[in-house]
């Protein structure tokens, strides 16, 4: 273990900059250093419980990524700023573990890229999933071939929290401006993600996006606003080789928590995995002169599996990236596949460049 200790800056303290800074305890050589928040009184509340330095607590992210004491930055914001926030650590050259979706719009994503270009820093984005041990199993498998050649890949993601029943109130989420797209963005980039990770590129997309709820109460002011974004996303595609893929997202199913499951169909076997048991995984194959059908649920060690954040940190310090790094051009990879699926929701068929 390296005995130099990462000073770690935290932008965004809701819900994920908490999560991120949980999971830094897991990491042994690293300490939060400075923190920042537009929410003046959580940065005060945060910076005494982690007894920082009043020099340590911004306000604006450009004096955080800025400050020569921090390493590296762990952003955990709403997707308006997602691209402003990366080019400011491109442009200060500092080391940076963002939130997806890569950024709003295409256009973000190509500034960003052109900038990157000329000046690349060491970048994670936020496809947490590659970490779980499901996830990584299956791709061992693949990798082996175990499954011969995939035909096909299917995926669903579905919540519950945003069907009628909860009237749930409109937040940012629902905001074109400030979210680019809706549920797409919020969590079917992870749908995008896993089929790059186990498949390959995106060939051609068939989308359709939806509104199932078109005004959400405003609880500023107890009023109606309306709902730009989709709330339903559902898209077929070619990937790589010829594998086609099958995927659908909403938060509108009743008796779902956080249902992400994944079938790949391979000429040898099937296999399945669902987030919501992570060290399970579900595998069918035939064996024998009687191609005799074998089901087996493969039960994983977490214990041996590489945080997420710790091997952002070894990849510091080893200069290298793991196998299950989600890179800068995986982000702006994912985000190319989410312009194909906005763009075949409206015109057809998108094809990649």
């Amino acid at each position: 273990m390296s005995k130099k200790i990462w000073n770690v800056g935290i932008i965004g303290l809701g819900g994920i900059g908490d999560s991120h800074m949980n999971n830094l305890l897991k990491v042994a050589n690293t300490r939060v250093a400075a923190i920042c928040d537009v929410n003046t009184q959580a940065v005060e509340q945060v910076g005494d419980r982690l007894n920082l330095a009043a020099d340590k607590r911004y306000s604006h992210y450009k004096e955080l990524i800025s400050d020569a004491d921090v390493d590296f930055v762990i952003s955990g914001v709403s997707n308006k700023y997602h691209a402003d926030i990366l080019k400011c650590a491109i442009e200060f050259s500092k080391p940076i573990v963002s939130e997806k979706p890569f950024t709003r719009t295409m256009e973000e994503a190509d500034e960003l890229l052109a900038l990157y270009e000329k000046n690349p820093i060491p970048c994670m984005i936020g496809f947490s999933y590659r970490y779980r041990p499901c996830f990584q199993y299956v791709k061992e498998l693949l990798e082996q071939g175990a499954l011969g050649q995939i035909r096909h890949i299917a995926a669903h993601y579905l919540q519950e929290e945003n069907a009628p029943m909860f009237n749930h109130e409109y937040t940012w989420r629902f905001n074109k401006e400030i979210a680019g797209t809706g549920i797409l963005a919020d969590i079917g980039s992870h749908m995008v993600d896993a089929a790059r990770f186990f498949v390959g590129e995106f060939t051609k997309v068939a989308g359709m996006m939806s509104t199932f709820i078109d005004h959400r109460v405003d609880p500023r002011t107890n009023q109606p606003v309306k709902v730009d974004v989709d709330d339903f996303a559902g898209f077929q595609c070619e990937l790589a080789g010829g594998v086609m893929g099958t995927f659908y997202t909403h938060k509108n199913a009743i008796g779902t928590n956080n249902q992400f499951n994944i079938t790949l169909f391979g000429d040898l076997g099937t296999v399945r995995i669902s987030v919501e048991k992570p060290n399970e995984v579900h595998l069918s194959v035939r064996d024998g002169e009687n191609l005799e059908l074998i089901d087996k649920i493969v039960h994983l060690e977490s214990g041996n599996r590489k945080l997420m954040l710790q091997d952002f940190v070894d990849s510091l310090e080893n200069n290298s990236n793991s196998y299950f790094f989600p890179t800068f051009m995986d982000g702006y990879r994912n985000q190319q596949v989410m312009q194909m699926i906005i763009d075949s929701s409206r015109d057809g068929v998108a094809r990649s460049n």
